[in-house]
């Protein structure tokens, strides 16, 4: 049996790649309305190549992926380079500055190089400064508009592309395994894996510390086994690896390339301790005169509330332990993002412009919850 070539030219597409592209194409042809630049050949092989062409289980996360893309507004950015992105990201929040990575640019081939100096985050301080959704939109945002860049050349190349990520762990320290931390970057990675299946071509971990086993050894268990398979650690000849893959040209000076920057990190996002003027300190107007509702194991519970077009939703909510999903609805459709939120050290907090005047529900799920229910404190207001 020959393998399956996973990066092929549009003429390399086998009868049986061509049939499966049309028939998902098909069965899913009113979500894909509402985001065109999606529909494409390889956007849908990558599914397909992400869960072993069975298109009854891609459908329902299909959906959930576009939906949560139109919900942020993907559908209507327009990506025009490498460099805007890398601003974009860094204008969603005061506190993005602080969250490492960013892209590098492209490699000699064309694959988005996505990098990700990980050991220079501040765990601790980080999640005071922001709610657990703000993390997700950015991230989400961020590999979304990367693969705007790798539809355009896709098209320009008529070839499958993908994303090659370079995971830097110098400076690790054991503040990076802060557990409610971990468990929301184990949250991150679930949420990417299921919105952008097949993303990456590589993924190359660098300045690998003494304990890397146990630490892989507590992330790999959310990792899809196509993502495993790709993931390579290199060794002390790193640069000369990454020069090879990459090229130098396209690589910032920082890790062994000689692309032109006045940073030697380039427009890289480096992480760091972020300031106490950026913590929050519970002087939110919605912090009084809060609702509190109590929602069950393994069941969820609705708020509903009118909204009239042209208005803003506000809310501000808290969970008293652990997580729970929030999203909200209109009429049967998702219009905001579910997201499994944390507030342990950041309340939950978020707007949203409301397009279509009518009843609105906002949903607190706790379906993952197996044995005890939740208390959640919240306030909505319409103004």
């Amino acid at each position: 049996m020959v393998a399956e070539n996973h990066y092929p030219h549009i003429t390399e597409l086998t009868e049986h790649q061509k049939d499966k592209i049309a028939e998902l194409r098909s069965k899913t042809k009113d979500i894909l309305a509402t985001y065109p630049e999606y529909d494409t050949d390889f956007s849908l092989l990558r599914w397909l190549m992400g869960w072993d062409y069975k298109i009854d289980v891609i459908i329902p996360k299909m959906r959930y992926a576009i939906e949560t893309l139109v919900n942020l507004g993907m559908n209507n950015h327009q990506t025009t380079s490498v460099e805007q992105i890398n601003k974009d990201i860094k204008k969603m929040s005061a506190v993005a500055e602080y969250f490492p990575g960013g892209i590098m640019g492209q490699s000699r081939r064309g694959d988005v190089v996505y990098m990700q100096a990980m050991a220079k985050a501040h765990p601790k301080t980080l999640v005071k400064a922001g709610p657990t959704s703000q993390l997700f939109q950015l991230c989400i945002s961020e590999t979304e508009m990367s693969f705007k860049i790798i539809r355009k050349t896709e098209e320009e190349t008529q070839r499958k592309m993908g994303v090659i990520i370079i995971m830097d762990l110098d400076g690790f320290n054991m503040d990076l395994l802060y557990t409610p931390t971990l468990k929301v970057y184990m949250s991150l990675l679930t949420l990417l894996q299921n919105i952008f299946p097949d993303f990456a071509r590589r993924i190359f971990i660098i300045n690998c510390p003494a304990m890397m086993s146990v630490v892989y050894a507590m992330v790999s268990p959310v990792l899809s086994s196509q993502t495993r398979e790709k993931v390579r650690f290199l060794d002390k000849d790193w640069k000369n690896h990454l020069i090879e893959e990459i090229g130098e040209e396209n690589i910032f000076m920082h890790w062994g390339g000689n692309k032109k920057h006045e940073h030697p990190c380039g427009d890289i996002r480096m992480g760091g301790k972020v300031p106490e003027s950026l913590w929050y300190n519970d002087s939110h107007k919605l912090e009084v005169d809060r609702t509190k509702i109590s929602v069950s194991a393994r069941s969820k519970t609705e708020v509903k509330m009118y909204g009239e077009t042209g208005k803003h939703f506000h809310w501000l909510w808290r969970v008293s332990s652990g997580d729970i999903d929030f999203s909200i609805e209109k009429d049967g459709r998702v219009v905001w993002p579910v997201f499994r939120c944390l507030t342990e050290f950041h309340p939950e907090i978020g707007s949203f412009k409301i397009e279509e005047t009518g009843e609105y529900v906002f949903i607190f799920d706790n379906s993952h919850g197996k044995l005890f229910g939740k208390d959640v404190k919240y306030k909505i207001i319409v103004e």
